[in-house]
């Protein structure tokens, strides 16, 4: 059973979030711990810890907090993903791997999981399998987005302008989260040899977002690493 913090805690907590932002870390992490002393159960303070000390470069420190986390909650798939990360960074790729499976048994639809599942496959050269894992991602998001097109198409015919916006904008969130995916993806048909299918990748992306400055690099040193290659080769 999980009582609700008090409300200095929670100030504590929103003060913290609120630091992490703009990338004040330090300060972020003494604002968690004055929440923890109001509240030491804090789940989410818990989990919150662990990612600024993934970003203050102490990974091994924030898996205490994540443990800390599940302890309290033994399926928060947040504070498994997250330590998931953190062993990455360790170099640790068993385990990560581990974290993100643990996931998937729970909540196969969870496609954070599946895109971090994919880069340590990567790592692991793995890369077929990084390939399934990229490709849940995207047909997992598209489905995702699907839900809120049927949503807005809904509001639209009650006219219900507002809300189908808001529904479109939902949208628009989901797909650009594809992009990381898409570059991901390329990176990795072009380490299997696939070079075309590694330019289609970043071309769809750029349908989504056609002035990414990442997307027209990454294809411009394609492009670039392709046509040097065929000069080699002549």
């Amino acid at each position: 059973m999980y009582h609700i913090p008090a409300p200095e805690a929670r100030s504590c907590f929103e003060k913290a979030r609120d630091l992490s932002k703009i990338n004040q870390f330090d300060e972020a992490l003494y604002f968690l711990d004055e929440a923890l002393k109001l509240y030491p159960s804090y789940i989410n303070v818990w989990n919150h810890k662990g990612v600024v000390l993934c970003n203050l470069g102490k990974p091994k420190e924030a898996l205490g907090c994540f443990d800390k986390a599940i302890e309290i909650k033994s399926k928060y798939i947040r504070a498994w993903n997250n330590k998931g990360q953190a062993f990455i960074k360790l170099g640790k790729l068993k385990e990560a791997l581990d974290c993100f499976n643990f996931i998937l048994n729970i909540k196969p639809e969870n496609y954070t999981s599946w895109k971090n599942k994919g880069i340590v496959l990567v790592k692991l050269s793995k890369f077929d399998e990084a390939l399934e894992c990229f490709n849940t991602v995207l047909t997992l998001r598209q489905k995702y987005a699907q839900l809120w097109e049927n949503k807005g198409s809904k509001f639209l015919k009650k006219n219900e302008t507002r809300k189908a916006k808001l529904c479109l904008d939902n949208i628009k969130r989901i797909l650009c989260k594809d992009i990381d995916v898409m570059l991901s993806k390329s990176d990795l048909l072009y380490e299997m040899g696939k070079e075309e299918e590694s330019i289609e990748c970043i071309n769809i992306a750029l349908k989504l977002n056609p002035i990414d400055i990442n997307l027209l690099n990454k294809k411009e040193e394609i492009l670039d690493k392709l046509g040097r290659t065929k000069v080699l080769n002549v």
